[in-house]
């Protein structure tokens, strides 16, 4: 059991970075501890013991304990790399069922298995599902509120994510942040199911409770937003925001337990298996497996830790570079990130500005820096065009796969280069992302996230560096190559070497 423990536990320590930082993650504080109560209360019941002697249990054991280590090394570097996420799940997953199935045998393994696959739930999901289940969800959520709205008879019009009414705009990314209730509900709903010890069946309407309850919710949540934005001002909307996402909850979670308590089968329909336990005999599973797993798990923090500091004293600094805003310019004006963005953010250091050229192209820029620390380059690399713009209701146009190298102070600098469709607005997005440290290996700070680049950086001992962002936004030229050549014109003007 304890070999058990540490192997979750290691895995539970990972994901716990994107916990943090990601709120939509922020329930899974409480999974470890849900999971292991529903493991408990199926351990009177288990089953009898059977024999369990295949040697081929010991030997899948003992190779997916072996991937352990490689996949640390790789993840330390890549902490935002949500594949790895869900190797070590699976790896934890099979390496339990083996240990299981050597304790008490194939029936262990198998009546074990639910509460072990519900604390899957706390593993975020793969980013391209997650930003089209969340996107998709978003619109809907923001359509159903601009009809609401209509029969109120409150003026709306929708933009994507965005609602406008005639005080100001409501994002549906911010104002129905509750979005994220939706991964709460799944996960409650999934608990009481498995609490109960409901059938498939009953599990399956359960969770399409929680999710249309969440999605009624929202919906009223939004469209009580947006009357507070129509009726009392965006600042008012604003003070009911926090207000409004509780009553979400305070409707979903009661309304669960609610159902799960109307769904419970009669109580004679309900069979226990303690009468085989009593009437069994455990083997007990062998010490040295359980000490060759803390063993294991041990040499692989070790191993990983004694690579990284090994790498790092031939890490060499990158050039420092910041940026100078063209206050020159009659129509510049320097902005600020809002708190909400910030407060997901969590840079170090934010600059943001709007100006017009003599050419009446618009531009705005921004500068976001991430001191050196654990979640750096988690967080640095979650701020992205194909992310943010897309919530802010634009539509990706062309996501071209080079980068654009453009010359500043003697320095090239990696832009990476979108375009966005926002109403009748063409944007031309440049993006990059820039380390503070690059491994002497390595050809260009410019990551293409491929999994070629991903294994380099653990193979070069590249981790918890620092990072900084610039991201230049114009919209005006007609053509791609017109937006390049003004870019690359414009660049020099942008950059200052520290």
């Amino acid at each position: 059991m304890a070999a058990l423990v540490a192997c979750w536990g290691s895995l539970f320590y990972r994901l716990g970075g994107e916990w943090e930082i990601n709120p939509q993650y922020s329930f899974g504080y409480v999974v470890p501890f849900l999971g292991a109560m529903l493991f408990w209360r199926r351990w009177p019941d288990r089953p009898a013991v059977t024999a369990s002697n295949s040697p081929l249990a010991g030997l899948v054991g003992l190779g997916v304990l072996f991937l352990l280590l490689p996949l640390m090394v790789i993840h330390e570097a890549n902490p935002e790399w949500r594949l790895l996420y869900w190797s070590h799940a699976f790896i934890v997953l099979g390496l339990s069922s083996c240990l299981l199935y050597r304790a008490g045998g194939w029936g262990w393994a198998k009546y074990f298995s639910p509460p072990l696959l519900f604390m899957l739930i706390a593993v975020p999901w793969p980013v391209e599902w997650e930003q089209s289940i969340i996107q998709n969800l978003m619109r809907l959520v923001a359509g159903l509120t601009i009809q609401v709205a209509g029969w109120l008879g409150i003026p709306a019009v929708q933009h994507g994510n965005l609602i406008e009414v005639s005080t100001g705009v409501v994002g549906i990314n911010e104002a129905c942040s509750g979005i994220r209730s939706l991964q709460s509900g799944l996960m409650l709903s999934l608990f009481l199911g498995e609490l109960n010890r409901f059938s498939v069946s009953r599990r399956m309407v359960l969770v399409g409770a929680s999710m249309l309850g969440v999605l009624m919710a929202n919906v009223g949540r939004t469209t009580f937003l947006t009357w507070a934005a129509a009726t009392r001002g965006i600042h008012q909307m604003e003070a009911w925001h926090d207000t409004a996402g509780l009553l979400v909850m305070v409707f979903v979670l009661p309304a669960l337990f609610i159902l799960a308590h109307w769904l419970k089968p009669p109580a004679a329909a309900v069979q226990k298996n303690s009468s085989a336990v009593t009437a069994s005999v455990r083997s007990p599973l062998p010490r040295w497996i359980a000490i060759s797993a803390f063993v294991w798990l041990g040499v692989s923090e070790l191993a990983t830790e004694g690579w990284y500091r090994a790498h790092e004293q031939n890490l060499i600094r990158s050039a420092r570079w910041s940026v100078a805003w063209p206050i020159q310019e009659p129509h510049f004006k320097k902005t600020a990130v809002p708190a909400e963005s910030l407060a997901i953010l969590r840079c170090s250091q934010s600059e943001s500005a709007l100006w017009k050229d003599d050419a009446d192209n618009q531009w705005s820029g921004f500068f976001l820096r991430w001191d050196a620390g654990k979640n750096s380059v988690q967080l640095a690399k979650g701020h992205r065009p194909d992310i943010c713009f897309p919530a802010a209701g634009a539509k990706l146009v062309d996501a071209y796969g080079n980068y654009i190298n453009a010359s500043a102070g003697g320095l090239s600098l990696p832009f990476k280069y979108e375009t966005f469709q926002a109403g009748d607005r063409l944007l031309h997005v440049f993006y990059c992302l820039w380390s503070d440290s690059v491994s002497p290996q390595e050809n260009s700070l410019a990551g293409d996230n491929s999994w070629r680049w991903r294994l380099n950086a653990a193979l070069n001992g590249e981790r918890n560096l620092g990072q900084q962002v610039f991201e230049v936004v114009v919209s005006g030229p007609e053509t791609s190559a017109a937006a390049i050549s003004l870019f690359q014109q414009e660049l020099p003007h942008l950059v200052r070497l520290d």
